[in-house]
C-alpha cells in the first residue's frame, strides 16, 4: 500500500504543480481570461467523462495495466504542454491530461482489492492523504520552478518537471506495484451488468431530498471552482502576482485545510463539537465562512488580508465536504448507497469543470464578479440545505423501489 501511496502522490504532484502556473502559460500566448478558464475546464470535464471508463476497463483488464497506460498518456500530455506555442496545443495537452487523470478511479479500485471492510477506511484515507500532500507540495514547487516574475517565468521547466513526476510514477507501477485484481474476481466483474449514468441519476431524482443535496453540492462546487480558476489571473491583475506568489498562497491554503481536516476536526474536542452541532448546521456554517473568505479576497489590498482569506476558504471547504458527503450517504438507502456515492464522486468533477466555463468572462467584465458569484452560490447552497432540513432520510435497509415509491 505504501508503494501505491507514492505512485498516487507523484501523479497528483504533477497536477498540483501546474495549478498556479497554467493561466500564466495561456496569457503569455495572448489568450483572453475568458478563454483561459474555458481551457482550464477541459481538464476536470474530460476527467469526469473518463473516470468511469477507466474503472470499467480496470475491471476487465486489471488495475495495473490501466494505471500504466494512463501514466504514459500523462507524460505525453505534459511534454506537449512544455512545447505548446498555440491554443490548440494547450487544448490538446489539457484534454489528454484530464483523460489520464481519470485513473484515480482505478487507484481507488486497487485499494478496495487489497483491503477488507474493516480497514478499507484506512486505505481510502491513504489516498486522501496523497491527494492533500500533492496539493500542498505541488503549488509550492511549481511556483519555485517557474520563478517570481510572470514575464520571464520558465513554464517549460515546470511542464517537464510534471512529466518527470508522472514518469517516476510509471516506473513505480511497472517495477514495484503488483496486480491487485485476482483472475476469478475479474471474470465475475466482466459479467456484471452495466448501469449507465442516466439510470443512476434516475434513481437519485426519485429522492427529492437527495437530489437537492446534489444540487447544493454542485452550487457550492461551482462557486469554489470559479474562485480557483480565476485566482492566478486575479492575483496577477490585482496584486501583481507572479507564479511563485500564487504557489505560496495556494500552498498556505492547502496546509490550513489539511490541519483543519486532520487536527481540528479529528481531535476529540473537535469531533464531539461537530457531532453535537450536526451535519446540516455545519454545512451552512461552512458556506458562511467560505463566502466571507471570497468577500475578503475581493476587497483585499495587502498580503495580510489575502492570507486571512486564504485561511477562511479552506476552513469552509474542510467543513463542507465531509458533512455534505455524510448527508448524501444518510439520504441514500442501504441498497443504493454504493451507486449513490460513486455518482456523487463523479459529480464533484462536473462541478470543478462547470465553474471555469464562465469564470473567465466574469473576471474579464469585473475583477470582483467571480467572488460575487461565489457568494451567491453560497446563499443558494444554504437555501437548498434549509429545504432539505425538513425532509426525512430513508430508513436503513429500505429497498430502492420502496424509496422511489415513498418519494
Amino acid at each position: 500500500m505504501k508503494i501505491l501511496f507514492f505512485v498516487i502522490l507523484l501523479d497528483l504532484m504533477g497536477i498540483g504543480v501546474m495549478n498556479p502556473i497554467f493561466p500564466f502559460i495561456a496569457t503569455r500566448l495572448g489568450i483572453e481570461p475568458g478563454m483561459v478558464t474555458l481551457i482550464l475546464a477541459i481538464y476536470p470535464i474530460s476527467s469526469f467523462i473518463a473516470a468511469p471508463l477507466w474503472g470499467r476497463m480496470s475491471d476487465q483488464r486489471g488495475r495495473r495495466p490501466i494505471l500504466m497506460i494512463s501514466q504514459v498518456g500523462a507524460v505525453a500530455a505534459y511534454i506537449a504542454l512544455a512545447f505548446a506555442d498555440n491554443i490548440w496545443m494547450l487544448v490538446l495537452s489539457r484534454f489528454i491530461g484530464g483523460i489520464c487523470a481519470g485513473n484515480i478511479g482505478a487507484a481507488y479500485a486497487y485499494i478496495t482489492d487489497i483491503t477488507t471492510n474493516e480497514n478499507r477506511g484506512k486505505g481510502m484515507a491513504l489516498v486522501g492523504g496523497a491527494l492533500s500532500l500533492g496539493f500542498i507540495i505541488g503549488p509550492m514547487v511549481g511556483g519555485l520552478l517557474a520563478g517570481g516574475d510572470k514575464a520571464t517565468a520558465d513554464f517549460m521547466l515546470v511542464a517537464l518537471f510534471c512529466a518527470a513526476m508522472n514518469f517516476c510514477a510509471l516506473m513505480g507501477t511497472v517495477f514495484f506495484l503488483p496486480e491487485s485484481l485476482k483472475p476469478e474476481i475479474r471474470e465475475k466483474l466482466k459479467n456484471k451488468p452495466h448501469v449507465s449514468r442516466w439510470q443512476q441519476f434516475g434513481k437519485i431524482r426519485a429522492r427529492s431530498g437527495l437530489l437537492l443535496l446534489f444540487i447544493a453540492a454542485l452550487a457550492f462546487g461551482t462557486g469554489g471552482s470559479v474562485f480557483e480558476s480565476t485566482f492566478p489571473l486575479w492575483g496577477a491583475a490585482a496584486m501583481d502576482f507572479g507564479p511563485r506568489d500564487v504557489g505560496k498562497a495556494l500552498s498556505f491554503a492547502a496546509v490550513v485545510m489539511v490541519t483543519m481536516q486532520l487536527v481540528v476536526v479529528q481531535s476529540k474536542a473537535g469531533s464531539a463539537f461537530f457531532k453535537r452541532l450536526g451535519d446540516l448546521p455545519t454545512v451552512m456554517i461552512a458556506c458562511v465562512i467560505y463566502g466571507a473568505g471570497l468577500l475578503t479576497v475581493a476587497y483585499c489590498d495587502n498580503l495580510v488580508q489575502l492570507y486571512i482569506a486564504q485561511a477562511l476558504l479552506p476552513i469552509g471547504l474542510a467543513l463542507f465536504n465531509p458533512n455534505i458527503t455524510s448527508l448524501v450517504s444518510k439520504q441514500a438507502a442501504d441498497t443504493e448507497r454504493g451507486m449513490v456515492m460513486g455518482f456523487y464522486a463523479s459529480w464533484g468533477s462536473l462541478a470543478r469543470g462547470a465553474g471555469p466555463l464562465f469564470s473567465g468572462s466574469l473576471l474579464q467584465a469585473n475583477l470582483h464578479y467571480p467572488f460575487y458569484y461565489g457568494v451567491l452560490a453560497m446563499a443558494v447552497t444554504i437555501a437548498l440545505i434549509l429545504i432539505v432540513r425538513g425532509k426525512e432520510p430513508p430508513q436503513a435497509g429500505a429497498s430502492a423501489a420502496g424509496i422511489a415509491k415513498a418519494a
